[in-house]
């Protein structure tokens, strides 16, 4: 197989493109002066016969692009360039065809001339391969040019390359070995790959047969004893390994220990806040049972007066108040239903500007709630009017205006309430008269009186209602209250249950860890008895290590002074054969 020249790239001449090493080597291509050689580039046999020789050749020097005789027989100027940038390569591998400021053609030009190709080739050969005779011409060049670079290698290949002084003919030559162990290394590297381990083992053992190197035998030999010395060193050590593997362990036993006792505290604590917890949930209890009986008797009070005012039944008059209170209502729905409108049309318009605040919207709720007919001229006395939260709202200075009116509405509303509840009274007493002055007497004025009685009796009745309907929601929120609660001691009676068996499941873990530990303290007086006896065991156990070290240390220097010698040997012969190789290039 043709090989490569491994020189180093240098810098390149501006005038005509060449490396400087090519200029100086081109008699070991070709000679200077040359006759031209007659090739018959019009013989279609001939032709085949190069194109085959130069297929050949680029395929042994591993050419990168596709390669067949179709394509050599009618190839482009790119494909040219390509295949002589790579034969030029063969010579000189930092050789490139692109270079700044000259064309490819002058650049393959002047590389035939320097190597002394004999014939004449044109520019338009080389640019238009398509033109008649054009790509003959090209291709006997290049058949000259790989003839050449084919020879200078078998000259090389036989010429250059010595024997060693004291090597024996029949063997291989030195300095042929190394040559070509740097070839293959630069072709792999210049492919992007590194060496072969199995290229190197190959070189390895040819160069050890010609320098009469150790065989893989001795070395085997050697390596055996080392690791038969590493084995006796190892059991030797194996006591360090117990020793360390025990003090491992007491260490992993106290940190044990440790987290033990860490654990230890925190069920202490927990248990401590359980305790807490647990009285604290007792007073809440019993608070919450002192309350249910309280709402209980509240709750039996309230019902005892209902049904006295339900047995107390008013007759016709009941009757006629129980229609007028239809009607009422029916009015006074639609007028909520309105107000409630207005409201949500006033509300709407006022989230549709910026936002109300949400006591601002408990103020509204207020407002709205006290425009009833019973209230609503007190809302008009004391200036209660729907507020909106816009830009000029000034929270320092309104706010504490509309609290004011607030405390004024409430003290008025218990003014006209008491006064309501006196009026009522008063009322009552005076129906009781009247009725004990009609059963026992008849006067003409009692119908007049009468009458009165009547209107002031629907005004009680309208009063009787609300006090219904205000007695209807607190019942509501009295019995919500106590389902609310009732739920709450549920809860709370299931967290104690579940406290109670947590208490019991700490307090059996408790008792686990201090098993654990009673175990533990037993096991580290047993190691520590143990280890009382392991005493003398280490000290002689270390005595036999030095003795031993002191052994193995005779053994390593023996070893190592012959493995000096032999290295000595191997390196005079490899600087021998190393200079006579750079004389030889």
């Amino acid at each position: 197989m043709p090989r490569n020249f491994s020189l180093q790239p240098e810098r390149k001449s501006r005038m005509t493109g060449i490396p400087s090493n090519i200029k100086a080597r081109t008699s070991s291509v070709g000679p200077q002066e040359q006759k031209p050689v007659n090739r018959e580039v019009k013989s279609k046999a001939n032709i085949t016969k190069m194109i085959g020789s130069l297929i050949q050749f680029l395929e042994t020097t591993d050419y990168s692009n596709s390669l067949s005789p179709k394509i050599l027989h009618s190839p482009n100027s790119k494909e040219i360039f390509s295949i002589f940038e790579h034969l030029v390569r063969q010579v000189e591998p930092s050789f490139r065809i692109e270079n700044d400021g000259i064309k490819a053609e002058e650049v393959c030009l002047n590389y035939l001339k320097i190597l002394g190709y004999p014939n004449i080739l044109s520019k338009h050969h080389l640019l238009a391969p398509g033109a008649p005779q054009a790509w003959n011409s090209v291709l006997a060049a290049f058949d000259w040019f790989r003839e050449e670079t084919e020879n200078a290698n078998d000259a090389i290949n036989f010429s250059v390359f010595r024997y060693d002084d004291d090597q024996d003919t029949e063997e291989e030559p030195l300095n042929k070995i190394i040559f070509q162990l740097k070839s293959v290394i630069f072709k792999r590297r210049r492919e992007g790959f590194d060496i072969f381990p199995s290229d190197i083992e190959d070189y390895r053992c040819r160069i050890n047969r010609v320098l009469n190197a150790p065989s893989e035998d001795d070395m085997k030999k050697l390596y055996d004893r080392l690791n038969e010395v590493d084995k006796e060193m190892n059991s030797i050590n194996n006591v360090d390994d117990e020793e360390r593997s025990l003090r491992i362990q007491l260490a992993e036993t106290e940190s044990s220990l440790k987290s033990l006792d860490e654990n230890l505290r925190d069920h202490e604590s927990q248990i401590a806040n359980l305790k807490s917890l647990d009285e604290e949930r007792t007073k809440v209890l019993k608070e919450l049972e002192l309350k249910n009986k309280e709402a209980e008797q509240q709750l039996v009070t309230v019902r005892a007066k209902v049904k006295e005012q339900e047995d107390a039944g008013y007759g016709r008059l009941a009757q006629e108040y129980i229609m007028l209170r239809e009607r009422v209502d029916a009015r006074l729905q639609a007028k909520d239903d309105l107000i409630k409108q207005v409201e949500q049309k006033e509300l709407d318009y006022t989230r549709s500007e910026g936002t109300i605040a949400p006591t601002l919207d408990a103020y509204n709720r207020l407002v709205g709630s006290l425009r009833k007919p019973p209230f609503s001229q007190i809302t008009k006395s004391c200036n209660l009017e729907v507020c909106t939260y816009r830009k000029g709202f000034d929270i320092a200075k309104q706010l504490p205006l509309l609290v004011q009116n607030v405390k004024a509405c409430v003290e008025q509303l218990t003014l006209a309430l008491t006064s309501k509840e006196q009026r009522l009274s008063e009322l009552v007493e005076r129906l009781e008269t009247l009725q004990s002055s009609i059963n026992s007497s008849e006067l003409p004025g009692v119908q007049a009186k009468l009458d009165e009685v009547k209107i002031d009796l629907a005004k009680l009745d309208e009063l009787l209602a609300e006090e219904y309907s205000a007695h209807a929601k607190a019942e509501e929120e009295y019995i919500n209250l106590c389902s609310h609660r009732a739920k709450e001691l549920e809860q709370l009676k299931k967290q104690l249950t579940d406290d109670e068996q947590r208490q019991t499941e700490l307090s059996g873990k408790l008792e686990e860890i201090i098993q654990e530990r009673i175990k533990i303290t037993s096991y580290i007086e047993n190691i520590s008895q143990q280890l009382s006896v392991f005493v003398p065991y280490i000290e002689s156990y270390f005595k036999t290590k030095e003795s031993a070290n002191r052994t193995w240390q005779m053994h390593i220097n023996i070893l190592r002074e012959e493995v000096q010698s032999a290295a000595r040997r191997i390196e005079n012969k490899v600087r021998k054969a190393l200079e006579e190789n750079s004389l030889s290039e």
